[in-house]
């Protein structure tokens, strides 16, 4: 079934959503990972050159991730949540679409800021904007405290399915999943 149904997410929304969720791990991964080498290295530019890769991925994929979600109606939960549950989670999500679609945005517009050609897997992308240091860092500077931000509501996203299948009982996570054994 490539289509939601009632009572479950298609193979499509899986698919985005496994990848998306990859490529956001990876980004911190390789992020985080950077600070263990020292400036200079080649390890270090890997690492910074993986993020970068796995960020424009989360580009990638959040753009037809969102078209599917809006041409797809949701499953529904079973047992249905309480109403303020599933508002928080209604924010949640849209809160990850938004950073999923900003950081990578802010993260390539910071580095053409600090005059860099960027690439992705060797196509190089078009220039959005003119050299400017001094905008450049307070983008890096937003660019992180976001990433903090996508980083904690990601843990969340995730302890809050565990949570709904654990302790509540209900469906969430076996919509997006299928049967857990």
């Amino acid at each position: 079934m490539l289509k939601n149904s009632q009572n479950s997410y298609g193979r499509v929304a899986r698919l985005l959503h496994w990848l998306s969720a990859l490529a956001v791990i990876a980004a911190l991964v390789f992020i985080e990972m950077k600070d263990l080498f020292p400036k200079g290295t080649p390890m270090r530019d890997f690492m910074k050159a993986g993020h970068f890769q796995a960020g424009v991925t989360v580009l990638l994929l959040v753009l037809p991730r969102l078209a599917w979600r809006f041409a797809n109606p949701l499953p529904r939960i079973t047992p249905a949540p309480d109403k303020r549950i599933a508002l928080a989670s209604h924010a949640a999500h849209w809160a990850l679409y938004a950073l999923m679609l900003a950081l990578p945005l802010l993260g390539i517009i910071a580095l053409q800021n600090f005059g860099r050609e960027i690439s992705y897997f060797g196509i190089t992308l078009p220039t959005l904007v003119s050299v400017s240091e001094d905008a450049a860092g307070n983008l890096m500077d937003l660019h992180e405290t976001l990433g903090n931000l996508i980083m904690w509501l990601a843990i969340a996203h995730a302890v809050a399915a565990f949570w709904h299948h654990f302790s509540v009982k209900d469906d969430t996570l076996t919509r997006l999943t299928g049967p857990l054994r």
